[in-house]
């Protein structure tokens, strides 16, 4: 929450800096010519709203941060450190000698890598389409892999993670029950990083949700990540508005096209976007199984080519951005399914949507480079 805050504060002050410089150009040319003072009337009159705007957005922020901060104070105290989920979220069940020695072979390279992370009842969609963007490339599944290894003594894995930079090592021998598996059930590489996230910042921080850029990439690699938004208007005179227009510049579409297209982890949530007409889409699914999405030709197995149809996007949720163009954009729901609007479930994690449901549901877009 207060990441959330602080990111409405550094864009209010780099808005505010350039309000401030457009009001001493609008003052210089008044001066200079007069006959542009009405015109330069009209034009404060747009920065005194626009700064208005923000004064209202940073004051909406600010209530928002603290009303959630009071309610966290107000349960019971915790540690932050407790990393044994509660009751209604499953057990910690210790890997058996079968699991250790399929995922000591998924560690070395030898293993089947499911690209679907099967979220359930935890909700660290954040984490999850952050490994599975790990595990879309060679590159990425074998940095998953160099974060892992086997302690033979300790008789279970130890894995690398960063807490503000630094590295930690955190030992596992155990799984989430309720979190990500395989489309067996079995626990994954992916399970042993949620297990790691959960006894070192604590249970309730991965169930929390998180920014992937922070929460997710910076802790599994130390190394900085970065983000773009839809968030940010162009109004008259050119000068740049504090309001939220559900649009990626061609600029910043670019960014994330480039990429993807050079294999970085690419994320992207919804928190923010615009549900204020539901959250149905037309698009199109992995429909005959060949692990990709082809609406023209016959698929890899011989099947018909894959289908569209209506099916939604959730909300406060983050998915793996797989491939983009101009006109649409693939993505890979942790969940390994996708919803109808009935509720029921669509097979198969992927997703291919149009650059402007894109742009309308996901405001954010997290990227990290693979180390």
């Amino acid at each position: 929450m207060m990441d959330a805050y602080a990111g409405v504060l550094e864009q209010a002050h780099g808005m505010a800096a350039e309000l401030q410089a457009q009001a001493a150009r609008l003052l210089v040319t008044s001066i200079a010519s007069p006959a542009t003072a009405p015109a330069c009337q009209v034009a404060a009159t747009v920065i005194t709203t626009t700064f208005n705007t923000l004064l209202s957005t940073i004051d909406l922020a600010a209530t928002t941060t603290a009303t959630s901060l009071a309610a966290t104070a107000s349960t019971s105290p915790r540690s932050g450190k407790n990393s044994e989920p509660p009751a209604d979220k499953g057990s910690t069940p210790q890997l058996s000698e079968a699991d250790k020695r399929r995922l000591r072979d998924q560690a070395d390279g030898k293993g089947d890598w499911d690209p679907d992370a099967n979220q359930t009842l935890i909700g660290d969609c954040y984490l999850l389409a952050t490994l599975q963007g790990y595990s879309r490339t060679e590159d990425g599944q074998q940095f998953l892999r160099d974060q892992v290894r086997w302690d033979e003594k300790k008789n279970c894995f130890v894995v690398t993670l960063y807490d503000n930079g630094k590295p930690v090592y955190v030992d596992v021998d155990d799984y989430y029950s309720d979190g990500t598996k395989d489309d067996r059930g079995r626990p994954t590489l992916m399970s042993i990083y949620e297990r790691a996230y959960g006894k070192h910042f604590g249970f309730e921080d991965l169930a929390d949700g998180g920014w992937p850029e922070d929460a997710a990439m910076e802790v599994s690699t130390g190394a900085d990540a970065y983000h773009v938004d839809t968030w940010g208007a162009t109004g008259w005179f050119g000068i740049p508005l504090p309001l939220e227009d559900h649009k990626y510049d061609q600029g910043e579409w670019n960014t994330v096209k480039s990429a993807v297209d050079s294999g970085q982890v690419v994320v992207a949530s919804t928190t923010g976007g615009d549900f204020n007409n539901g959250n149905k889409v037309t698009a199109a699914t992995d429909t005959n199984g060949d692990g990709k999405i082809d609406t023209t030709s016959t698929g890899g197995n011989g099947a018909q080519s894959d289908k569209e149809q209506e099916l939604t996007i959730s909300g406060d949720h983050s998915y793996t951005v797989e491939a983009i163009d101009d006109n649409y954009v693939t993505l890979r729901n942790p969940w390994g399914n996708n919803k109808h609007p009935d509720g029921a479930a669509e097979p198969g994690g992927l997703i291919r949507i149009t650059r402007e449901d894109y742009e309308k549901y996901f405001a954010r877009t997290d990227i990290s480079p693979i180390p």
